[in-house]
């Protein structure tokens, strides 16, 4: 299959009207403390703003010259890809440059939320990459997971985590949708941009097939209809 990674799509970050002859090249003590104020809040996976790097610069002007070695220091020394949620954006998310490999990469803690994400990403990959919330809740119930009930292995809180971590981690993306003044609104769920970034289609693909004992080959349609909506519109 060929592969539908987006991490290594190029990200064009929006640097606001400095030019490139303005940009830091050298490491300074500001460089180094937006480094490690990115560095320190990484692994909480919750995205980074623009505004929270002015208080180890103290100055916006300050910020953007320094962002594009910082950028470049944060993939080619720590792996990690450092870009805007969206083209017009001032919020960033770290990804790492390399999907994680396998399940046992993670601490036993880790693994709970990350099965339940998987499991989460997967239904929405298999019902054409957006779900109703509803439904999804009703597939983790025919799991024997109630998003209202403490589970054995994913413990309590299992509607915060989809509604609300995994939201404010970039993994889903949440979506209300009305049809009329007479109806009542949906929501739907989507795959996050972080998501998207760290996560393949084809680990979607591999991961269903191992957990319904099914050949890959049968998950085909799935990862081409997933594959074409993400595909740029002309």
């Amino acid at each position: 299959m060929a592969s539908t990674s987006r991490a290594a799509r190029s990200q064009t970050v929006n640097l606001s009207q400095t030019s490139a002859s303005q940009h830091v090249t050298e490491v300074d003590d500001k460089v180094r403390g937006i480094l490690n104020y990115i560095l320190d809040h990484s692994a909480e996976k919750i995205p980074i703003k623009e505004k929270d790097l002015l208080a180890t610069v103290g100055d916006r002007k300050e910020v953007v010259r320094r962002l594009p070695l910082v950028i470049n220091l944060l993939s080619t020394r720590f792996g990690i890809l450092f870009k805007p949620i969206d083209a017009t954006s001032k919020t960033f998310i770290c990804t790492a440059e390399t999907p994680m490999a396998s399940i046992y990469e993670l601490t036993p803690t880790q693994r709970p939320q990350y099965t339940l994400l998987y499991l989460t990403l997967m239904y929405i990959f298999m019902r054409g990459n957006r779900i109703e919330d509803t439904k999804l809740y009703g597939m983790l119930e025919m799991l024997n997971i109630c998003v209202d009930k403490e589970h054995g292995y994913f413990g309590p809180n299992i509607r915060k985590l989809i509604e609300e971590t995994f939201i404010r981690q970039q993994y889903l993306k949440r979506e209300r949708s009305v049809l009329s003044a007479y109806d009542d609104s949906k929501i739907y769920f989507l795959w996050g941009l972080r998501a998207k970034a760290e996560i393949t289609y084809e680990q979607m693909v591999q991961f269903a097939s191992k957990l319904f004992n099914m050949n890959p080959i049968q998950f085909d349609a799935h990862l081409k209809m997933a594959t074409d909506m993400d595909a740029p519109k002309d």
